[in-house]
């Protein structure tokens, strides 16, 4: 067995070389966010506008609700179709399984909402994956069966001859007595799924794009003396140094002035390293969890979940090969948004140093009388012309820096393949034809779409698999999960196990109107004459794709 503080070395020693390599990242990460905040670019001069254009912002608030509706629209998103034939009996209740711990007993909203602004801010969303179970002892009153004392008399009577037989006949051997019953029962017993702050994920940089070859994740949070010593999972916590109130090199994540005076509740950083280490000295690299704090380690023992990888999903916005994170929105945005602002600012300044409201006169057009009656709104004599007097205006913009501001709004629409309100996507660019604006449409559909599937496919399938995985290991089989009409369904560890597809319904509310105005054309061509059963499964499949199922 390697000593404790030759792993703690060694695993700090990743940490540190990890942190070194990210740092690229973290100060994209940095301007992207700067970017989209609108922060000031620093070249701004005190006399002439500030402003600045927060395009990245608008288009990503624009996105968002057309990115999120397919995952929270309905009830039911997941479908399991089994691989092989004896995974077809198992994979309906697989089915409402992952639909109830996804829909029902997770908040499936604000992760979602959490996951892709932080996928479009930052171009990455790191989720760690666990499970999260709870007992409570709960008292109830059961009736127990014991033997009857009346009868035991009557019985010892019958038997001194003082009482007849048939007497005894009526009375009851046992009678029924309430007692007091302590049972533990799972208050929670399900898959937990939580959105990281990236700055806190520390990830293997030599397995590039691919987790399958990512040999350690390192994952940085919070916590306090009293939620450490609650969960009972740590140890050596006695051997924490609890900072002082005064101590600055401790710096929160989120920048915080505020402290805790108090020892339970005073933040400590803490360290997790999920990953694979030789901590027996065999040659073999395990897979641990180690945990620690400063330099204790509170938590050394092997990975506990089953399938034996760091309970952690990367996923990116905008791919790059060989990295496992992505780019940002502000990445395609930024040129588009200090183009807006520098016109904008412009417009402005153009506007702020002109003689808007300003009155001029010419010298000897007005006596001094006349002049103060001027001046006070009065009426009054003048000699000369009326061209002797002149109103001050804004300036008179140019029609091209409108059309510069056109340009950057299609511009940016289509990047991130949504339209505004305001103007939207058309097919002018591409000429005044019909086919040319379902050329745009479809363009910006496509774009949206593919956003979706790769949420879908790098995250949400990858997130079900993982709880499928946990289900089958930590879910007991008497836990019951309620579907429809007060029905339940019991599923047993061994079928948890089983080789399924998980499918979703990925479809967006524009691709299901589509879907659901072709379907009504067919109704029109066909007619009344096609087969009854036919226009039934055509409307009710319209019906659905209308999320109106009752």
């Amino acid at each position: 067995m390697i000593n404790s503080s030759d792993i703690l070395s060694a695993l700090q020693k990743d940490l540190r070389a990890a942190q070194i390599l990210r740092s690229s990242l973290d100060a994209k990460i940095a301007k992207w966010k700067k970017e989209y905040n609108g922060e000031p670019y620093g070249n701004e001069n005190k006399l002439r506008s500030q402003l600045v254009s927060r395009d990245i912002k608008k288009q990503s608030e624009w996105q968002h609700a057309a990115l999120i509706e397919p995952f929270v629209s309905t009830p039911d998103i997941i479908k399991a179709s089994p691989v092989t034939a004896e995974d077809a009996v198992m994979s309906p209740k697989i089915e409402i399984l992952l639909n109830t711990q996804f829909c029902r007993q997770f908040n499936r909203y604000n992760f979602m909402t959490k996951a892709l602004k932080v996928l479009d801010q930052e171009g990455t969303v790191v989720v760690r994956t666990g499970w999260e179970y709870e007992e409570k002892r709960i008292e109830e009153n059961i009736l127990v069966e014991q033997p009857n004392p009346d009868f035991q008399k009557a019985m010892l009577l019958v038997q001194q001859r003082q009482l007849d037989q048939n007497v005894l006949s009526q009375i009851p051997q046992t009678i029924q007595v309430e007692q007091v019953s302590i049972q533990t029962k799972p208050v929670k017993n399900h898959p937990t799924a939580m959105v990281c702050r990236n700055e806190d994920i520390f990830i293997d940089p030599t397995c590039q794009d691919d987790m399958d070859k990512c040999q350690f994740v390192i994952y940085r949070y919070e916590s306090d003396m009293n939620t450490l010593k609650q969960s009972g999972l740590y140890k050596n916590l006695d051997k924490v140094n609890i900072r002082d109130e005064n101590d600055t090199t401790y710096t929160s994540p989120d920048k915080t002035s505020f402290k805790f005076q108090d020892d339970p509740r005073k933040k400590l950083l803490v360290y997790e390293y999920w990953g694979n280490y030789d901590v027996n000295g065999d040659g073999i690299a395990e897979p641990i969890v180690c945990t620690w704090i400063d330099n204790t380690i509170i938590q050394l023992q092997d990975n506990p979940f089953p399938d034996k990888k760091p309970p952690f999903l990367v996923v990116p916005f905008s791919s790059i090969p060989f990295s496992l994170y992505g780019e940002s929105n502000a990445e395609l945005l930024s040129d588009i948004q200090k183009i807006k602002t520098a016109t904008i600012r412009g417009f402005i300044d153009n506007m702020a140093l002109s003689n808007n409201g300003q009155k001029g006169i010419r010298k000897g057009a007005l006596d001094e009388i006349n002049k103060k009656r001027f001046l006070t709104g009065q009426n009054f004599e003048f000699n000369g012309s009326a061209a002797d007097f002149y109103d001050g205006h804004f300036n008179e913009l140019p029609g091209s820096m409108f059309n510069v501001l056109t340009l950057m709004n299609n511009e940016a629409e289509s990047i991130t393949g949504i339209a505004s309100f305001n103007t939207g996507i058309n097919g002018n660019a591409l000429g005044g034809t019909a086919t040319a604006i379902r050329g745009a449409i479809d363009s910006a559909s496509s774009r949206r779409l593919n956003i979706v599937r790769n949420i879908s496919e790098n995250l949400i399938k990858p997130l079900l698999r993982k709880w499928l995985a946990y289900s089958s290991e930590f879910l007991d089989e008497e836990s019951q999960f309620r579907i429809t009409n007060d029905d339940f369904v019991r599923i047993k560890k061994d079928d948890l196990s089983a080789n399924i597809d998980i499918d979703l319904t990925i479809s967006t509310s524009d691709d299901n109107q589509a879907k659901a105005r072709e379907l009504a054309f067919i109704l029109q061509t066909v007619g009344p004459n096609e087969d009854p059963g036919i226009r039934k499964i055509i409307m009710s499949e319209i019906a659905r794709l209308y999320r109106m199922p009752q």
